[in-house]
């Protein structure tokens, strides 16, 4: 056992030790150098931002060479392709936007295979002096189609998260069927229960409307049910803004129809309408019902359940 470590050390002290200044090798050592400096001056209790940023981007700049020099010369291959670029370009997007800050992510991650064919394409068009050539004709087909299809991956990374940012936003979207989409697939839709924001609009609504009512004399109820166009859009404007997704509230509308009549009482129909975008030709509303009844002169209201979405005909 002991022998197999000693092995190994020597194995890494032999690819990680440069055997020339003038190496891959040598900026790792850099690279190892400038972070260790940069996190004993941050120790320090006196230590200077200005400084430790510095060190670190230098860092950074060290290691992101040193891997795009080790690769260029031991290239990665799957298959007879190299994924080098592919390496060094992860590398260099995690030194420029620095994902784990903020919303930089999506940008690091749909930058990756633009910038993937940068650092490709860079042999081809600078010489090791820095002097400025054309690829070769036999490469200059390859370097198109790799810029194509990675731009066309860019595009479909971007795409990934407006959808995202779509179904954030308007979470009612999620109601309706993608199945007949093209180029969206709802991968958690056995696991997600698909609740559009009118079930709390109806929730709410229905709760103030039985606050308004219970208690009131028949004479005023039936008043209220006379006039409830007016009472029904004051309340709706209140819990609009009570939504997770304010976002949505321009796409809701709040219908009352006729209130029908039910021996000494009256049912009343809530209909909340989705007006926004569908993967259908039909938008979809949601109806929650209500009793009001006749108890000592005074009214009772008694809340039923909401009814699954329906779509317009």
């Amino acid at each position: 056992m002991p022998e197999m470590f000693q092995e190994l050390s020597t194995q890494i002290r032999d690819l990680l030790w440069p055997k020339d200044f003038f190496a891959w090798q040598t900026l790792l050592l850099l690279s190892v150098f400038s972070l260790v400096i940069a996190a004993s001056i941050d120790a320090l209790p006196d230590s200077s931002p200005l400084t430790i940023e510095v060190l670190s981007t230098l860092s950074w700049i060290f290691f992101t060479s040193a891997i795009w020099w080790a690769l260029t010369k031991n290239p990665v291959k799957v298959g007879n392709f190299s994924i080098s670029p592919w390496i060094t370009g992860a590398v260099l997007c995690l030194f420029l936007f620095r994902p784990w800050i903020d919303t930089r992510f999506r940008w690091a991650l749909s930058s990756w295979p633009l910038i993937s064919t940068a650092v490709m394409a860079l042999p081809d068009f600078v010489k090791w002096d820095l002097q400025v050539k054309l690829p070769k004709k036999e490469t200059q087909q390859l370097l198109i189609m790799t810029l194509l299809i990675n731009l066309l991956l860019s595009s479909w990374i971007l795409f990934y998260f407006r959808v995202q940012d779509w179904v954030s936003h308007y979470p009612s979207l999620l109601v309706s069927s993608l199945d007949a989409s093209e180029f969206v697939y709802d991968l958690a839709r056995t696991e997600r229960t698909q609740q559009s924001q009118g079930v709390p609009l109806l929730e709410g609504t229905a709760e103030a409307i039985e606050g308004e009512l219970t208690d009131l004399p028949w004479y005023q109820t039936e008043r209220w049910l006379y006039t409830r166009q007016s009472r029904l859009e004051e309340i709706t404007q209140r819990m609009l803004t009570n939504l997770s997704a304010p976002d949505e509230q321009v796409f809701w509308r709040m219908a009352v129809p006729e209130p029908q009549r039910l021996g000494e009482g009256y049912r009343l129909v809530l209909r909340a309408t989705w007006l926004g975008p569908v993967s259908q030709d039909a938008g979809f509303f949601l109806e929650k019902s209500c009793k009001i009844y006749l108890k000592r002169e005074f009214a009772r209201c008694r809340l039923k359940k909401i009814n699954p979405p329906r779509r317009h005909r």
